[in-house]
């Protein structure tokens, strides 16, 4: 924070105080319009420590977005759009983003392995606390590339699938993940055996925290000129400790240099193909030093008394500091023939995944590349060095080294070999080589393989797979043959165990009659490599192409996912290459005194009720008639159906129904996955409570809306549940092919957005607006039978209790409204993700019934403090477009959670201390879901009062709150 008043420092944003609880950020670059957050300090401290204001510098970009992109006092980070975000854009010059409403993230299990920089792989559940620091890598088709992890999410358990492909590699995902296929992605549930899928054999080495200590400091550069180590230190190249991301770099190009680099003077020079030199420049650029051009020159050589010329490209670095920093680290300076260096001597002190990038990148320069040897073998692949007789015994032990290195990481070595060089005499010859047999190869190629060497890491990923299905094929091969066996055994005739099994004849009878003393072999017509590898294509970003052999259902399993940065949006998982919500508060006549004492046994009888959860069904069976009649006419439907009343819809935005809805646009997958879903919670921070007023701030507005003091009223806080999701999914994808260049110049592509006008934001428009009627009928069931819950308790009718939907206001939308711009009356796309609409008293959209006080707007708080009923304040349509806070606004993820809050104990201390009955489908949701996870509701609140955009009308506080 500034010691000025009126600036706020935010993570390199400057934050302006135009007047109270209004900041600033003003327009610069290629943003479009200011942003502004509306906050406290406190508040903004908290909404500083996510990506929420850089993600609202971002929104700022979208083609006709006006006056200024806003964030609400509960707002935090999202995906591509902060939650709590507001963007006006001009509906005939501008464009509708999917991404600004809010959409869902397709989740891997907690053990599924993702693809790390720097060589190193984690499982996905674990980069929770950490993902903002990490990148991932990310398959472009022309590279792999390094990606900042910038969003991670987790769900309850869900349906996962195990997919296997013919080269034996497996991953489990949700139906709706996406996978890389060469037609692009493609989500699970559209796969089916024998569609071909990418991806990547190499995954590198298990990540490990390494052990922190000073490699080089400025007592190890006391014979060196200032300006030199000034130069390092402004580097942060000093001190250099071992968890550095620079000695990460460092060691690759240590490695490299070992085997093949010079010195000359202060000259440090790196060869190899063109290619591979730009990555190795670019390493050394990210270091902060200046790497040349890559050079090349034709060089003449003789071996063997032949003689030849071939091109030779080299890329040099001036800098002393740089030089010396090799040198330092283990870089061998002269002739290596007559140097005694071995591996470094900080080596044994690294993890596992820092000795696989030194010996990564030393495999690039020397190691040989994958190849042919015979009856579908691969050789051995080697290292070898000359050194004279005198320095060979170091030449010997560095071997060893890399040997037990290379032990280490579960990868076998032959025996390392020393004799006389056949080129000059008092030259030895070193040499080790990885054992050839095909788990071994596979294992080297996955976690160390050649860095810096496009042309080997290629040929690994190919051998790679060849391997793969050679091993998979025989172990099926294994699994028939011991089938067959024990079948023939228990009298099963070989004839009929021919007819059975697709595989030939001779191998059932040998399995069946004489045994086996090994593993079989691979079939007569399976290919030897040189044949496999005229087939196989290895795309530049070292993926290939591989069949599904099997999709299988794999149980329920709490899920995960991570978004990156690049615009290729994917990651590598397991080796595959992978990547409407709203409020409605029912009043009733009983008051506190009428349930005091029965909470348990109405908690019970709402969670038996109200279908909860991911996969806890509906009010209702959905039919396709029924799915599209509530998607075109809302809660008009349910009142056909009887499952409303007439002041249901006088009470409901817009009547409870989007004239512009068009069922037709909404895809038939989004459609399947709401049939058995109609009148339901869902999960995550979804709920139904049972509230009891304990404040009134504006007795006019609050006589208006029927509330009192003490009385009970319901809060129901759920969307268009798997529909909506999966048609904002569907809109997204469409739009990224669709609509590539406007992608093309946003800083982000989950901003993904459809110009006004053009066919598909139209088509996206009517499919969102059936959405938000489905959103409406929903909640309408949960209503109705909450209705008939609170008759069943207490043994009077509903009507008897007058209970009557007070307003339903919906969360995540885009709506065209007419407002006054700086431009002066425009029609815009009002984008709301995670904000309410507030119109103020005398808006034409505002109900009849509620014209005079303004639009109801309900605040949803944390279990343990309450929430609020504000009313549309006068300032709303001059500051925020009709806008306000739609709920506390969270502080932690729900792993975090879990970690801080055990669900039992919230749940105990809630009822105990606070009168509040909870009920969940498990402790981990009362968890995630704890009071302390969420920003304070009363400090939210007070912003929006006294920025007039939402006025205090009435405060209530939770009594029974049942959640999936």
């Amino acid at each position: 924070m500034s010691d000025d008043d009126e600036t706020f420092e935010a993570g390199g944003y400057t934050l302006h105080r135009r007047r109270e609880f209004v900041w600033e950020l003003p327009k610069q670059g290629d943003m479009r319009v200011p942003a502004r957050v509306l906050a406290s300090r406190d508040l903004l401290e908290e909404i500083s420590e996510d990506r929420t204001i850089e993600q609202l510098q971002n929104t700022t970009h979208l083609p006709g977005v006006t006056d200024y992109a806003i964030c609400m006092p509960d707002g935090h980070q999202g995906y591509g759009f902060p939650v709590g975000g507001v963007a006006a854009i001009d509906a005939e010059d501008g464009c509708i983003s999917p991404g600004a409403v809010g959409y869902d993230i397709n989740c891997l299990p907690k053990d599924t392995e993702v693809t790390l920089s720097f060589g190193r792989r984690a499982p996905i559940e674990t980069l929770d606390r950490r993902f903002e620091d990490e990148q991932a890598v990310v398959a472009t088709g022309e590279d792999r590339v390094n990606s900042q992890i910038q969003l991670f999410t987790e769900s309850k358990p869900t349906e996962v699938f195990r997919v296997t492909t013919t080269d034996g590699d497996t991953v489990r995902a949700t139906a709706d993940h996406p996978f890389m296929t060469p037609d692009g992605m493609v989500e699970l549930d559209e796969l089916d055996t024998g569609d071909t899928v990418l991806t990547s054999g190499f995954v590198g080495v298990v990540d490990e925290q390494p052990e922190e200590f000073t490699l080089l400091d400025e007592s190890d550069f006391e014979d060196e000129n200032h300006q030199l180590v000034s130069h390092l230190t402004e580097q942060d190249l000093l001190p250099l400790r071992s968890t550095d991301d620079a000695f990460a770099r460092l060691l690759k190009l240590v490695g490299f240099h070992t085997g093949d680099g010079s010195f000359s003077g202060a000259q440090s020079w790196f060869y190899a193909d063109r290619e591979d030199l730009e990555a190795i420049r670019d390493d050394i650029s990210a270091l902060g030093f200046s790497p040349s051009p890559v050079y090349e020159r034709e060089r003449d050589h003789q071996v063997n008394e032949t003689e030849f010329s071939r091109t030779e490209h080299s890329v040099k670095v001036g800098a002393r500091g740089f030089n010396k920093l090799l040198t330092k680290l283990g870089a061998p300076r002269g002739p290596k023939v007559e140097s005694g260096f071995t591996t470094p001597a900080y080596f044994d002190r690294l993890t596992d995944w820092q000795r696989a990038l030194y010996l990564s990148a030393y495999f690039g320069a020397e190691m040989s590349a994958p190849s042919a040897q015979h009856d579908k073998n691969l050789y051995c692949p080697k290292v070898s060095q000359n050194r004279e007789r005198a320095v060979a015994d170091a030449g010997e032990q560095f071997m060893h080294e890399v040997a037990d290195a290379l032990d280490s990481l579960g990868i076998e070595t032959n025996t390392v070999e020393r004799f006389e060089a056949d080129s000059r005499d008092g030259v030895e010859r070193l040499r080790v080589g990885i054992k050839n047999d095909s788990e071994n190869l596979i294992q080297f190629f996955s976690t160390v393989g050649y860095r810096y060497n496009e042309h080997k890491q290629q040929e690994a990923a190919a051998a790679m797979q060849y391997l793969k299905r050679k091993e998979h094929t025989i172990e099926r091969r294994a699994e028939i043959a011991a089938e067959v066996a024990t079948r023939a055994d228990g009298g099963t005739p070989v004839s009929t165990l021919r007819a059975e099994y697709d595989i030939n004849d001779r191998f059932i009878e040998r399995s069946a009659w004489s045994g086996r003393s090994g593993r079989p072999r691979p079939p007569a017509d399976f290919p030897d490599y040189e044949e496999f590898r005229t087939e196989v294509s290895v795309r530049p970003d070292n993926t290939v192409q591989t069949a599904i052999e099997q999709i299988e259902l794999a149980g329920a399993e709490p899920v995960y996912d991570i978004g990156v940065e690049h615009d290729a949006h994917n990651f590598i998982a397991d080796g595959f290459v992978v990547s409407n919500c709203g409020v409605r508060m029912m009043r009733t006549n009983l008051t506190y005194d009428d349930i005091e004492g029965r909470e348990e046994e109405l908690t019970n009888a709402l969670f038996d009720a109200v279908p909860t959860g991911l996969g806890g069904g509906g009010v209702i069976d959905g039919s396709r008639e029924s799915i599209d009649a509530a998607l075109e006419y809302g809660v008009e439907w349910a009142l056909e159906e009887g499952w409303a009343i007439e002041s249901d819809l006088t009470h409901c935005e817009d009547g409870g129904r989007r004239l512009d809805a068009d069922p037709s646009a909404v895809s038939k997958r989004a459609k399947d996955r709401a049939m058995n879903q109609m009148g339901s919670l869902g999960s995550g921070n979804h709920f139904l409570e049972v509230q009891r007023v304990t404040d009134i701030f504006d007795t006019d507005t609050a006589d208006a809306y029927g509330l009192s003091e003490e009385q009970v009223v319901v809060l129901i806080h759920c969307g268009s549940r798997g529909l909506g999701h999966q048609t904002c999914n569907d809109y997204l994808r469409q739009i990224e092919e669709e609509h590539d260049d406007l992608l093309a110049q946003l800083p982000d592509r989950e901003l993904a957005a459809a110009p006004a006008g053009s066919d598909l934001a139209e088509e996206y428009y009517g499919a969102m607006c059936a959405c938000i009627n489905f959103a409406w009928v929903n909640r309408q069931l949960i209503m109705h039978r909450t209705r008939e819950v609170f008759a069943d308790v207490f043994d009077r009718s509903w009507r008897e209790m007058e209970m009557e939907l007070l307003y339903d206001v919906a969360h995540n939308i885009a709506k065209r409204e007419v407002h006054q711009t700086s431009a002066g009356e425009t029609e815009l796309f009002v984008h709301r993700k995670g904000a309410t609409r507030a119109f103020p008293a005398g808006h034409p959209e505002v109900p009849t019934a509620y014209r005079d006080t303004g639009q109801p707007v309900i605040i949803p708080g944390s279990m343990g403090a309450g929430s609020y009923v504000l009313s549309g304040g006068d300032h709303s349509l001059s500051e925020t477009f009709g806008s306000t806070a739609h709920g506390a606004g969270r502080l932690m993820s729900r792993t975090q959670a879990k970690d801080e809050f055990w669900g039992g104990d919230v749940q105990d201390d809630l009822r105990d201390q606070q009168k509040v009955y909870v009920k969940a489908s498990s402790g981990a949701t009362i968890a995630e879901e704890a009071p302390g996870v969420y920003k304070d509701i009363d400090e939210v609140v007070r912003i929006s009062d006294a920025l007039g955009i939402g006025d205090k009308v009435a405060r209530t506080f939770p009594v029974c709150n049942i959640k999936g």
